[in-house]
């Protein structure tokens, strides 16, 4: 098989989501070209540490401050091969040649499974047992997050170990909303399922508008906003009310979206916009709609997301046929249950909001009973908040939002409501909490 490992690394560089994932399974070792295996290596270290892969610019960089004589003579040819590589690489190019890496991967690593040590000194004492464990830990190795897993203690305490470094489990992503943050424990994390829940009206959109770029500006995360609520206009229009820099309102951004435009220069030189895709859908969609997206996503654009946001979970329907949507316990219960086997097999954070009933409108607080439907769909999620909207005391250009956790299964439960400024107009959740006299 004839492979291209100069377009094999402009892949590494070029698509961050396939490097995190082959720094795992395909060793830089394996190339034939000497000159290419610490620059290989050099990518999945830059990923491991900022989770974005180095431009070849920044490679350069790198090599001359490491050692400036080995750059010269070695490494700077090799950089320079890329560069004019780079310019020739499309994306089908890429593609092919990351299913040859991954084929590569395989052979490679069964290759060394059966001749290492222990594999050679069990097939010496018969020790068939000592074979399986080893095939098992190696076949969890190629694919960990996409398929059902079985290991004993020790394996899946070695498998966390092991993967911790490249991808950490226990990283907390926070929302830059502090109550839903401190009920969270610091921030949901990957393969959790957060739901905000609010009456019609009460700002649903804007707290998962403000969730979703809080985590792509601060924390350089994918976000993929999922809307069947909105046209993609109005996305973007909240969207530019909440990122430009004129303090330009969402009412002035209708009349003329120009006027917010300016001075964004800076967001796309660091790459915002590739970390943040807006989808509309116009139909009840399923989650294997979101996998097939993001399947494309991957392929095409080697883009994966780290948090999807979506814009509400009632608008979706069950993956699987035969669910009623006049049996409201029956339909949202499944698709919160397709929702989080989605976060845990693709290894996501989920945020998604629902609505309460009439009562959540009119009731001086807050509770489970007042969800839309029934509250089969929370029994699935990590983190509940409530919220609504409320006017604060002697004050005329500004409202908050007052919220109640409900449930999470990351923090001690706090029965307190907390309450926060906003300003909807910029689609801003602050921190600063006012306090807000419960009706007797």
């Amino acid at each position: 098989m004839q492979f291209d490992e100069e377009v094999f690394i402009i892949s590494m560089i070029k698509r961050n989501a396939d490097a995190r994932r082959f720094s795992q399974i395909f060793k830089p070792i394996w190339l034939n070209a000497s000159e290419y295996a610490p620059i290989l290596k050099e990518v999945y270290d830059f990923v491991k540490k900022s989770g974005e892969s180095p431009s070849i610019k920044t490679l350069h960089k790198i090599f001359e401050e490491n050692d400036a004589q080995a750059y010269s003579l070695r490494y700077k040819a090799a950089l320079d091969k890329l560069s004019e590589v780079e310019d020739d690489t499309d994306s089908s190019m890429m593609i092919h040649t990351i299913k040859q890496a991954n084929n590569i991967s395989i052979v490679r690593s069964f290759r060394e499974l059966i001749n290492n040590e222990t594999m050679l000194l069990a097939e010496h004492d018969i020790n068939g047992e000592k074979i399986i464990e080893a095939i098992q830990k190696w076949m969890g190795g190629l694919a960990p997050n996409n398929e059902d897993r079985t290991m004993d203690l020790k394996q899946a305490i070695e498998h966390l170990v092991q993967g911790a470094e490249f991808m950490p489990t226990n990283v907390r992503i926070g929302t830059g909303i502090l109550p839903i943050d401190d009920w969270a424990g610091g921030g949901l994390r990957k393969k959790q399922l957060g739901i905000y829940v609010a009456p019609t009206g009460h700002g649903k959109s804007a707290i998962l508008l403000a969730i979703g770029y809080r985590i792509a500006a601060t924390l350089r995360k994918n976000v993929w906003f999922i809307t069947n609520e909105l046209p993609i206009e109005e996305y973007a229009e909240r969207s530019l009310a909440r990122i430009n820099i004129n303090n330009k309102t969402l009412d002035q951004i209708i009349e003329n979206p120009a006027i917010a435009y300016e001075g964004l220069d800076y967001m796309w030189k660091q790459d915002f916009h590739k970390r943040v895709k807006i989808t509309e859908y116009n139909r009840e969609h399923s989650v294997d709609d979101i996998i097939a997206d993001m399947e494309k996503f991957k392929m095409v654009h080697g883009w994966i997301p780290d948090v999807i946001v979506i814009d509400y979970m009632e608008r979706m329907k069950p993956s699987i046929q035969g669910y009623s949507r006049g049996d409201e316990w029956m339909w949202y219960g499944a698709i919160a249950k397709d929702l989080i086997r989605f976060a845990k097999k693709y290894n996501v954070l989920v945020w998604t909001a629902c609505q309460t009933n009439r009562a959540g409108l009119t009731s001086d607080s807050l509770n489970m009973s007042m969800t839309q439907g029934s509250i089969r769909h929370l029994q699935e999620a990590n983190l509940v908040v409530m919220g609504r909207q409320v006017d604060i005391p002697n004050c005329d250009d500004e409202i908050a939002i007052q919220m109640w956790q409900v449930k999470a299964r990351s923090s001690k439960k706090q029965s307190r409501p907390r309450t926060v400024r906003c300003n909807l107009s910029r689609m801003s959740i602050t921190n600063t909490e006012v306090e807000i006299e419960e009706k007797k």
